[in-house]
This record gives structure tokens, C-alpha cells and sequence, in this order.
């Protein structure tokens, strides 16, 4: 008798467990967008500023393609533990010259895991991270320090 109230109570853990597991998962899985600002400059000069801004905040230049107008940076692995995966953030900017000859900046972070048994590696684009704030913050005084965005135009 003293099982049954046992074995109700297990399963209904583990249907409460179900449901969040379920909105982890569709999280997870989500579409992420890129977080975006505006510069007062054209393309090319928020290009190479752009890549400034990436060693300016500590990652190291990856890939970069003035035809795609992209560059990837990364930062170094940290290593695991035991207990611990090995991990490494990367960061994907995307330049776009919008209509009003400005360029739109789609910075996205990544996570990258490496669990220690083969097979058990991930990434994740991250909604939220310090790092959005910080690169867009760095890109900007890049810009103003060198003197690269455009004034407003007096009317």
C-alpha cells in the first residue's frame, strides 16, 4: 500500500519535469535573431572599424569577407575540467548599407561546447550576453576616435 502513494508521486514529477524540459528544448532550438545598431558611416569604414572593435574587446579575428561584407571572431578555448566542458565564444557580424546610406551592424553570439566523451559537442547563438553590449560600445568609440561617423546633417 505505502507504494502506490510513492509511484504517484514519481510520476508526477516526472510530468511536471516533462513540461519544462520541453520549454528548454524549444529554446534551445529557437530561432535566435542577431542584435542590431545603426552607424552614421558607410560600409567599407564600419568594415575595418568593425574588425578593430573585435580585437578592441579581446577576441581574436576569424574570417573575414569584404564580398559578404562578414567577420567572425572568436575567443580562446577555455578547457574543462572533469567536471567541466571545454567552451568557446564566438561572434558573427553582418554589415548591411540601409537606405539612408548608414550601415546596419547584426552582431550574433555563439557558444560552443565540447563535452569530454565524443559525440557530445554544441552551439548555441545566445539571446542574451554582456558581449553585445560591450562590442557595440567599443564599435562606436572606434568610430568617433578615428573620426569615421558622419556628423548630422544641419537642416
Amino acid at each position: 500500500m505505502k507504494t502506490f502513494p510513492l509511484l504517484l508521486f514519481c510520476v508526477a514529477v516526472l510530468v511536471a519535469g516533462c513540461e519544462s524540459m520541453s520549454t528548454r528544448l524549444a529554446d534551445r532550438f529557437a530561432h535566435v535573431p542577431p542584435h542590431t545598431r545603426n552607424f552614421a558611416a558607410d560600409q567599407k569604414t564600419v568594415y575595418y572599424a568593425a574588425q578593430t572593435a573585435v580585437k578592441k574587446v579581446g577576441l581574436l579575428l576569424g574570417r573575414t569577407s569584404i564580398a559578404k561584407w562578414s567577420i567572425d571572431g572568436y575567443a580562446p578555448i577555455r578547457s574543462g575540467t572533469a567536471t567541466s566542458d571545454a567552451r568557446q565564444t564566438t561572434i558573427e557580424i553582418r554589415l548591411l548599407e540601409t537606405e539612408a546610406l548608414e550601415t546596419r551592424v547584426d552582431l550574433l553570439v555563439w557558444e560552443h561546447t565540447d563535452g569530454g566523451s565524443p559525440g557530445r559537442v554544441s552551439e548555441q547563438a545566445l539571446r542574451e550576453h554582456s558581449l553585445y553590449q560591450i562590442y557595440y560600445a567599443v564599435l562606436q568609440q572606434v568610430l568617433q576616435d578615428d573620426g569615421m561617423l558622419k556628423s548630422p546633417e544641419k537642416s
